[in-house]
């Protein structure tokens, strides 16, 4: 269980990347102090063949001055295999062998040809210059390189080896090799080795398991508790929320993200909750009648008007209880996207008056006015559901039919208002409380609870999910005993 937490996981990545840094930073060292240690021995290198030079010419300048000075010819004192110059560097290494400063070195002189006029030692072989090199040590004004020599106790001793050219009228007069052993620059390498391998898996291995606990324990509390709160929210305790800590990084807006996941599962739940107990209640009425209208009927005997009337009144019952079914349905669908909307071209204007005219005579029977008005001289094109929103039209106005007393007036007003059609619906009725106003799009929701009639409290629910999924919006305005108004905004097509 532990090798597949967040908390390995995040140890294991922290000793990863920390064992990569860890290594490129070894790596960097190690070759930058190896390359300085190379780089000083070839500065001495370098400085201990100038010397020679400067010491060998100035054997060399001494005795050509003193055979001038005997009637000598300048021009035979070249250096260029020069059997007087090899003797002079003979010398001059001899007499240095036991110099401090060049007893730890090797030092060869080469003639022209890259043979060996003096060693300073017999111990070490150098190794031999062909023709080939000599051109190239030339060409690249002196040549570093490294050497192996064997020893007799089968072990080998590594040399650092400078070969530097004497050019003498264009010509090679003689190479300068200085050897140095890389036994301390070897030693040292090792030392840093040593330190480095045996270091970096143990400052890992350390700091992996004390500074990667400590950091994955700090990181993981606020997730810890959070999960510990999440553990105890159940259905019958939604109330509860995770304690968001005083930061404002990601734990933070996990914790707020958690809280309105969980605000919008309390409220879901209260609608479920709700919504069963409002349609259980629609429900039972209906069905209540049902069974006590079956119950008398079957308590005697009835004659044919009696059974009559009593089929007809459970037939407006069941088509009660299937209007609740049609119109639960059609909201389900609305909710969950799946209502299919059959969207064409509509002048609005044509459509509103049609409804209109067709709930006039309903109104004139109650003794209700009803007027459409609309004063544009272009037509308000919507791109919509015809039948939808026709239904959305009858709902508004026939409960505005239902609620508004005799000689009352219905007024239905088109406008057009930039990109939408504004439509108000108002009329004379008795109003809507205030503190009912913001609750009339709910599900099941009726300002009179002691009403029975067949809206079921539906009607408006289904008029703000036709509107909302044409894009639009429906808001109301009322005042207790004046009436009530809606306005409807559609979004028009401007193709």
């Amino acid at each position: 269980m532990f090798l597949k937490s967040i908390r390995f996981r995040f140890i294991a990545w922290y000793a990863a990347i920390l064992s990569v840094t860890f290594l490129l930073f070894s790596m960097i060292l190690y070759y930058n102090f190896s390359g300085n240690l190379y780089a000083r021995l070839d500065d001495l290198l370098e400085t201990k063949a100038e010397g020679i030079f400067n010491s060998i010419d100035t054997y060399w300048e001494t005795q050509k001055l003193e055979a001038m000075k005997s009637g000598a010819d300048e021009n035979v004192f070249s250096r260029i295999n020069n059997i007087n110059f090899a003797k002079i560097a003979e010398r001059f290494v001899n007499e240095k062998l036991h110099d401090p400063e060049l007893i730890s070195m090797v030092v060869q002189i080469l003639d022209s040809n890259g043979k060996i006029i003096v060693s300073s030692t017999n111990v070490v072989s150098i190794p031999d210059v062909s023709p080939e090199k000599l051109k190239y040590i030339v060409k690249e004004d002196g040549l570093f390189e490294n050497f192996a020599v064997k020893l007799a106790s089968a072990k080998s001793l590594q040399f650092r080896l400078l070969n530097a050219p004497v050019i003498e009228n264009d010509k090679v007069a003689y190479v300068v090799q200085v050897a140095s052993p890389l036994n301390s620059i070897n030693t040292a390498l090792r030392r840093l080795r040593f330190l480095l391998f045996l270091l970096l898996p143990i400052t890992v291995l350390v700091t992996s398991i004390v500074a990667g606990e400590f950091l994955a324990s700090v990181t993981l509390r606020p997730i810890n508790d959070i999960i510990k709160t999440a553990r105890q929210i159940t259905a019958e305790n939604m109330k509860l929320r995770i304690t968001a800590p005083n930061s404002k990084d990601e734990i933070r807006h996990l914790a707020d993200t958690f809280n309105n996941m969980l605000d919008k599962i309390e409220r879901s739940f209260a609608t479920q909750r709700h919504f069963m107990q409002d349609i259980s209640h629609e429900l039972r009425t209906p069905l209540t009648i049902l069974k006590g209208e079956l119950e008398v009927a079957l308590k005697r005997d009835r004659s044919q008007d009696e059974y009559s009337s009593i089929l007809r009144s459970n037939l407006e019952e069941i088509n009660n209880i299937n209007r609740i079914v049609e119109n639960l349905l059609m909201l389900l669908r609305f909710d969950a996207g799946e209502a299919t909307l059959k969207k064409e071209p509509v002048d609005i204007a044509v459509l509103l008056e049609g409804v209109v005219n067709d709930l006039r005579a309903m109104a004139v029977q109650k003794g209700l006015t009803v007027d459409f008005s609309y004063n544009g001289s272009e037509k308000v094109i919507l791109e919509v559901d015809k039948e939808k929103l026709r239904r959305a039209f009858l709902n508004i106005i026939d409960n505005a039919i239902k609620y508004t007393p005799q000689k009352g007036n219905i007024s239905v007003m088109l406008d057009n208002e930039k990109d939408y059609a504004k439509i108000v619906f108002k009329d004379t009725g008795m109003g809507i409380a205030k503190e009912d106003l913001p609750f009339i799009f709910d599900r099941f929701y009726r300002t009179d609870k002691s009403r029975s009639d067949s809206s079921f409290g539906l009607g408006l629910s289904i008029v703000k999910s036709i509107v909302e999924s044409h894009r639009g919006f429906i808001e109301a305005e009322s005042l207790t005993g004046e009436g009530t108004a809606f306005t409807m905004r559609l979004p028009i097509s401007r193709d």
